[in-house]
């Protein structure tokens, strides 16, 4: 009686995990729904808002500037050429796989329909169901961890009810880089006779960063595994290798020689952005000044140096462990970034879900209606950016709780490596 019942809960949680975000945010981000509460900052989304209407449609100002090339642009607007390229054509800030995304859903809604609206909703339904097709991918990753190698109930995928689930997943492509993220770190970690799991692991990871960039921390925590552990694995390794460089490495060489000039806006953009809701804003209110980038260079780079020195993981490393390694590896490139956009927080989420315990999981949800509450009250100040704005308290509030979750986390991982030393003393006494 009780599995059946057992069974019928993890049902519930999963379908509710699953139907209760994706339809939500479909919901709210659609073009042309008005919502019962006029939060303007709700409808935003990247994938309208941010690029597509500011790259493709005529009722925006300065709309050529976003366009290498002056003959596609008119090709384009009289309709001739229907699958501008991004990159080549036009200035496009996401890595490579995003940008097949885009590509992909833009051609298409460009060839079937016959107005600028009407190809915006094809392009935001086809880019909806990738995004929700991810995020299937992403909770039963996150359900198989739970289930067989923490072996705890999968209550903790409510997490995904939390509110910036809901807001700022159809809206960005990080769902997407966080579930080819989780996938690799399940293959890698669950093991088994298959030879080429590493090889799939770090082709999933390596798609990941060509998604966003920012979990890169990720590739970077198991190449220092490998380098450390020297197990007779040297093969797993160059498979993991050679997986991340196929897709995680080749795409952006194969751009920076197919589309010079693309590559570089995308490096460059992201590179002279501004503090967007950085944790050192408080500090330097200017959110152009260098330092802020600095700071975060300087920050990820001393943290890249001492992890191999004194915290890297050991031979038999329990999947606990593990998995907070992963997180504090997460938080390394976003918390720390001189940009911390809102939606990036949901490449966090599901390593926090795996990796802190169960109190510490109240803490993440304080941050997490912090980081919601960015975008819905942003639009409703006159200088959102500045520190002293609703928005920027509402950033503050979100950067320190998860500054003090890190914190917890990196001395939860030291604490565990003392520990192992000592036990490794003690058996050479």
């Amino acid at each position: 009686m009780k599995p059946a019942k057992e069974r019928l809960i993890t049902l519930f949680v999963l379908i509710l995990t699953i139907l209760g975000p994706v339809a939500l945010s479909i919901y709210i981000h659609m073009p042309g729904v008005e919502l019962p509460v006029k939060y303007t900052g709700l409808k935003y989304s990247d994938i309208l808002n941010g690029l597509f209407n500011p790259i493709f449609n005529p009722a925006m100002d300065k709309i050529g500037e976003r366009w290498f090339s002056t003959e596609k642009y008119y090709g384009f607007k009289n309709g001739s050429y229907k699958c501008p390229i991004p990159y080549v054509d036009y200035k496009f800030e996401y890595p490579l796989f995003t940008g097949l995304l885009w590509y992909i859903s833009t051609c298409t809604a460009f060839k079937y329909s016959t107005s600028i609206d009407e190809a915006a909703l094809i392009h935001y339904y086809i880019q909806s169901a990738f995004i929700a097709l991810f995020y299937v991918l992403l909770v039963y990753s996150l359900y198989l961890i739970l289930r067989d190698i923490l072996r705890i109930k999968p209550l903790r995928l409510l997490i995904l009810l939390l509110p910036s689930t809901i807001v700022y997943m159809v809206y960005s492509w990080d769902i997407i880089a966080a579930s080819l993220a989780v996938l690799g770190t399940l293959l890698i970690t669950k093991g088994g006779r298959n030879r080429v799991q590493p090889l799939l692991a770090g082709l999933l990871h390596g798609l990941s960063i060509s998604t966003k960039i920012l979990t890169a921390g990720i590739v970077y925590y198991y190449i220092v595994k490998y380098v450390s552990i020297r197990e007779s694995k040297a093969h797993e390794f160059v498979l993991y290798a050679i997986g991340v460089v196929i897709s995680g490495v080749l795409p952006f060489l194969l751009l920076y020689w197919y589309a010079t000039q693309g590559f570089n806006y995308l490096v460059n953009h992201h590179l002279s952005w501004y503090c967007e809701n950085c944790l050192y804003m408080p500090l330097v209110k200017d959110i152009w000044d260098s330092i802020h980038r600095r700071l975060f260079i300087s920050i990820a780079t001393a943290l890249a140096i001492v992890f191999p020195l004194i915290a890297a993981p050991w031979r038999g490393i329990d999947h606990t462990v593990e998995f907070k390694y992963l997180l504090a590896a997460t938080f390394s490139l976003i918390l720390f970034n001189h940009v911390f956009s809102p939606q990036m927080i949901l490449m966090i989420t599901p390593f926090a879900i795996i990796g802190l315990e169960s109190r510490f999981l109240v803490l993440y949800g304080v941050a997490d209606v912090f980081n919601a509450l960015i975008i819905t009250t942003f639009f409703e100040y006159s200088n959102p950016w500045a520190f002293g704005s609703i928005p920027q308290y509402m950033a503050f509030g979100r950067n320190i709780t998860l500054l003090l979750l890190f914190i917890y986390v990196v001395g939860s991982i030291l604490k565990d490596k003392i520990k192992y030393v000592d036990r490794l003393k003690g058996r050479s006494t």
